[in-house]
């Protein structure tokens, strides 16, 4: 029972951590007429969290490692509760932008960690399963009702409540934590840290993501290639890597990041264009298109319950191809709604590639887990949360600039790109077959 407790605190902070990603998108448009600054400064309330989110994940969890993941966590939602209040508060669009890049920050460490201490609640086998299941349903959930949860309230209460929400969860997970935890994520290993590799592969991740988001992509793009390359060559010199080569040089764990990297790429884009198709296309109202985005939520919910069932019967590489498969169909289901005009057809699609978004993200998420030793669980939760996020940021980009760029927008175009990496990622998927977890402990 206690486990049970434990496991339900660490996935609400994780659903708080990953909604915070694509809440503020819909009341965007609000912060600005209230606080005033463009449309390109509003984005960095955005941007700004997507940046060190997915910067800081993997040195985060490999701090985690070192220290103890039970205090990294309970660090991570105190920060978060603080830059969450901070961002609610904001007398101007500066204070939202800088709280909301601390809000990232905090999540980073928080997220890693949370996951690692969801593997030393559970045993081996069906339970961890079960706990990697809800888990990924939290996170995939979290990242897609962002959407929903940020129309309604911003229809309901104003644009500040979406940040202020966060504050009495995390005061709640503050209060129970700490006893459900207690005997659990304390001793972290205690080689050296490879402080090099953490801050080149988190400057060229933050230069990459800049770059993505169209800040500077002349000077941002290339330091990101150079940053990226220097941590490769660090990496492969040093007695104590950052990324260990049991996991670097696992085709498994490798196969199940690019699974994780091709699902976000396909899907989170195509919420950004289902947001431009029911705004500007259909033009409804923030709060009902938070309502129309309940079913994709609903769908990664019931993909991930019943994906774990797959799982268990059939394997990871079956699961994950059904999942991306599923989300391929849905992809193209959605392109005659955009041309037909259909709200209630891109809808379903929606709720139907969620369920694909499910299924798969167990699958990949456990096979990733499976080749993990105990005392790498921080580092590997860190680049299976950085995969999906690099997925989405280069998603946004390149199929934002594909179905958005053009005047008039060319959103059936922007599916079909979306459908066709889904697709990609099948092939990523057959690198999923069992393989010997036990050669990395």
């Amino acid at each position: 029972m206690r486990e049970r407790a434990a496991l339900l605190l660490l996935c609400l902070a994780q659903f708080v951590d990953v909604l915070g990603v694509t809440i503020a998108v819909v009341g965007l448009p609000e912060i600005g007429a209230d606080l005033g600054g463009s449309g390109a400064a509003t984005q960095w309330v955005v941007s700004g969290y997507a940046l060190l989110f997915g910067g800081f994940l993997v040195p985060a969890g490999r701090l985690g490692d070192r220290f103890g993941h039970r205090r990294t966590f309970l660090a991570g939602v105190a920060a978060f509760a603080v830059a969450s209040l901070t961002a609610g508060l904001a007398p101007a669009l500066p204070v939202v932008v800088v709280a909301r890049a601390v809000q990232g920050m905090a999540a980073a460490f928080v997220v890693p960690s949370a996951f690692a201490l969801v593997l030393t609640l559970t045993e081996e086998g069906p339970e961890r399963v079960k706990a990697v299941a809800w888990w990924t349903a939290t996170a995939a959930a979290g990242g897609a009702a962002g959407f929903a949860c940020g129309g309604v309230l911003v229809q309901l209460l104003g644009w500040r409540a979406m940040f202020l929400v966060n504050v009495p969860v995390c005061l709640v997970v503050l209060a129970f934590a700490p006893g459900r935890l207690s005997g659990h994520g304390h001793g972290g290993r205690r080689a050296p840290l490879d402080l090099p590799g953490a801050f080149l592969v988190t400057g060229g991740l933050l230069a990459g993501i800049t770059a993505l988001s169209g800040v500077a992509p002349a000077v941002t793009a290339p330091a990101a290639v150079v940053l990226l390359a220097a941590f490769a060559v660090v990496e492969a010199r040093s007695a104590n890597p950052l990324v260990p080569g049991r996991l670097a040089g696992s085709p498994r764990f490798l196969s199940a990041l690019a699974v994780a990297f091709a699902l976000t790429f396909a899907t989170t884009p195509a919420s950004v264009v289902g947001t431009a198709f029911f705004q500007a296309g259909q033009g409804l109202s923030p709060g009902v298109t938070g309502v129309l985005f309940a079913p994709f939520s609903l769908g990664v919910v019931a993909g991930s319950a019943v994906g774990a069932r797959v799982l268990d019967r059939t394997g990871a590489r079956v699961s994950a191809t059904a999942g991306l498969g599923v989300v391929v169909v849905a992809l193209a289901a959605a392109t005659p709604a955009v041309s037909t005009s259909s709200t209630v057809l891109f809808a379903v699609s929606l709720a139907v590639s969620g369920c694909g978004l499910g299924a798969a993200s167990v699958a990949a998420t456990h096979a990733g887990t499976e080749v993990v030793a105990d005392g790498d669980r921080g580092i590997a939760s860190g680049l299976l949360n950085t995969a999906p996020q690099l997925g989405s940021a280069i998603g946004t980009a390149v199929i934002g600039a594909v179905a958005l760029g053009p005047s008039p927008p060319h959103l059936a175009t922007g599916l079909v790109v979306a459908a066709s990496v889904a697709l990609a990622g099948v092939l990523a998927a057959t690198g999923l077959r069992a393989g010997v977890s036990s050669a990395v402990r």
